[in-house]
């Protein structure tokens, strides 16, 4: 995957959430774009606490340094529905 495909998804507008998939297995779920750093080189991925809201506001508890060669895939996470009524 390319630093270019990665930064495409931040600037989707509006914002569609997605996973990134390494070839590890590993996933990460990106749900704000203020998630990701990105360098020429890699990217730096936000891991909050389950009771967090990944926002501006809140601070991650780590982070993981992740290289492009290693992801495999992106996807877009599921979309929560609106029921009309």
């Amino acid at each position: 995957m390319t630093v270019d495909a990665v930064f495409a998804r931040l600037r989707r507008r509006p914002f569609v959430p997605f996973r990134i998939i390494l070839s590890s297995g590993t996933t990460y779920d990106v749900l704000h774009p203020e998630m990701l750093f990105i360098s020429k080189s890699g990217m730096t991925v936000a891991i909050y606490d389950r009771d967090q809201r990944p926002s501006p506001d809140e601070i991650p508890v780590r982070e993981s340094l992740v290289s492009f060669l290693h992801i495999a895939e992106t996807e877009d996470l599921p979309q929560p529905t609106l029921r009309a009524g």
